[in-house]
């Protein structure tokens, strides 16, 4: 009787153990991600004419100009799919309503190796009001369709 138990029981637990190894767990994060493909990566946006940085490397985005003056929005970027075009944009706040100002075709970006990005030059102009802020928005829309998140910049008239 003992060994009859003994055999019910290395029976039981082989068949559990060989059930289990058949079962196949499903993927998770397959089911609730769908994938469109690719898309830019702004790295940072940043205004003026010199690319500037703090002590610890971070580059300054933002500019205090005269009014009226010229300057440039750029836009430094990384894309593992072709560019279509940049957009770019303004509020007068950061949740403001956006108005479209630019939108550039691809071809006039330029590779910088040094940041080991694409660096694009958008020329734009200071508000002609005094003690106010601009806030200008860059996306890029890829080839397959998609927009990279918008990286804004804020520039101020002194």
């Amino acid at each position: 009787m003992k060994n009859i138990k003994v055999l019910l029981f290395t029976l039981l637990a082989s068949s559990a153990v060989f059930m289990t190894g058949c079962y196949e767990e499903p993927d998770l994060l397959s089911e609730i991600t769908t994938s469109k493909g690719k898309v830019a990566q702004i790295s940072v946006v940043w205004i003026g004419t010199t690319r500037t940085t703090t002590a610890n490397t971070s580059v300054i985005t933002g500019l205090t100009a005269a009014p009226g003056t010229n300057t440039n929005f750029n836009i430094e970027y990384t894309s593992e799919v072709p560019v279509k075009e940049f957009r770019v944009y303004w509020a007068p706040t950061a949740t403001g309503t956006k108005t479209l100002l630019a939108t550039i075709p691809v071809g006039t970006q330029k590779y910088d190796a040094t940041l080991r990005n694409y660096v694009l030059a958008v020329p734009i102009t200071a508000q002609e009001t005094a003690k106010t802020s601009r806030v200008f928005f860059a996306e890029i829309l890829t080839e397959n369709g998609l927009l990279s998140a918008q990286k804004s910049a804020t520039l101020t008239t002194n």
